[in-house]
């Protein structure tokens, strides 16, 4: 079994923040952090859909945002549907609004733990799919193009392998500073 919590979570920093070296996979960007890799694409609409980890953690972050989407209230948990075209898939996501996220606009918040019967659906669905309509309450947001996303999902999961390897070759140290830790996040598929 290859290390099941080779995923986190990044809630602070903004994308534009984070995005360090990059390079295109397709339609989606990929890029770098010192311990842990992104990959983005954005919609003919403007929805930008950010994936994003660390190596060593339990979960991939996935943010939708798009600059028309100010109505959203931030820090409110709003149940969307994720239909996936071309499949028999749709899975419900709880997920956080963020109003001030950056420039890309105010966005939903949701993370995924590999492992679980009902990730590993949406993952499969998530790579397999030809988009993904996002709704809620039977209005469509948007359908964002998922082609290219297998591929960009195996490059995250590369790098994060990397910076796994990178970081069990680094030499140890042994103080503890708390605020080192990623930040938990509550809505889960």
């Amino acid at each position: 079994m290859f290390r099941r919590t080779i995923f986190a979570l990044l809630l602070a920093a903004p994308s534009a923040a984070v995005m360090g070296q990059g390079q295109d996979k397709g339609d989606w960007a990929v890029a770098q952090m010192p311990n842990g890799c992104m990959v983005e694409a954005v919609s003919p609409q403007g929805t930008m859909l950010s994936i994003w980890a660390f190596a060593g953690q339990p979960r991939l972050a996935f943010l939708l945002q798009n600059k028309g989407w100010n109505a959203l209230q931030d820090g409110r948990s709003y149940k969307l549907s994720l239909d996936f075209v071309g499949t028999a898939t749709a899975m419900p996501v709880d997920a956080t609004a963020r109003q001030n996220i950056d420039a890309d606009g105010p966005g939903f918040l949701f993370t995924v733990q590999p492992g679980g019967d009902a990730a590993k659906s949406f993952l499969n669905a998530f790579t397999s799919a030809e988009g993904m309509r996002i709704s809620q309450d039977g209005r469509s947001f948007d359908t964002l193009p998922l082609a290219g996303s297998r591929g960009a999902m195996g490059v995250l999961a590369k790098c994060l392998a990397e910076k796994w390897h990178s970081a069990a070759a680094a030499p140890s140290d042994d103080s503890s500073d708390d605020d080192d830790q990623p930040a938990k996040a509550s809505p889960t598929v």
